[in-house]
């Protein structure tokens, strides 16, 4: 094996350790084979793996439907932590407000339109984050559990993904 070789592999391993993932579970549990939705390097996918079906493509602050970037698949745009229908910016197509830790419906931060709430995990404290429903904290409320680091666009695309917004 040539030096060339080597460094091509170490390459495209450091490229693809400091690639952004996050993986949803259905509770706190963290079982691998349960995931339901992953995100890797933008990409939505069924399942834990590469082989699930791409439901949806996040490039920055857009979200597009399927595996595409064109602007004919464009479905939502978060701005300043709003998710807009396409590249509307008017207030009435904003479908959801994300405030961490929380999440309401419309342009809103009334907490009658209080949707979800993000909490950490005491036990994966900075690695795992649960979303509850309204403003619980019960694990019965529990709506999933999220492992790894996303982007709020790669949120909402999560939850989009499950049909949970």
């Amino acid at each position: 094996m040539g030096k060339g070789f080597i460094f091509g592999l170490l390459l495209g391993w450091a490229v693809a350790a400091t690639g952004q993932s996050a993986y949803v579970y259905p509770d706190a549990q963290l079982r691998w084979n349960e995931a339901i939705v992953h995100v890797e390097d933008g990409l939505v996918r069924e399942g834990n793996d590469w082989r699930g079906a791409v439901l949806f493509t996040v490039q920055g602050d857009r979200i597009f439907r399927g595996f595409s970037t064109s602007s004919f698949d464009l479905v939502y745009t978060v701005r300043d932590g709003k998710l807009c229908r396409g590249d509307s910016h008017f207030s009435d197509d904003v479908v959801y407000t994300f405030r961490a830790p929380r999440v309401y419906l419309g342009d809103s931060e009334y907490l009658l339109d209080l949707v979800y709430n993000l909490r950490d995990e005491p036990l994966h404290h900075g690695e795992v984050v649960s979303v509850f429903k309204e403003d619980s904290g019960s694990a019965y409320d529990r709506v999933v559990s999220i492992q790894g680091r996303f982007t709020t666009a790669e949120w909402f695309a999560l939850m989009l993904a499950q049909g949970l917004l």
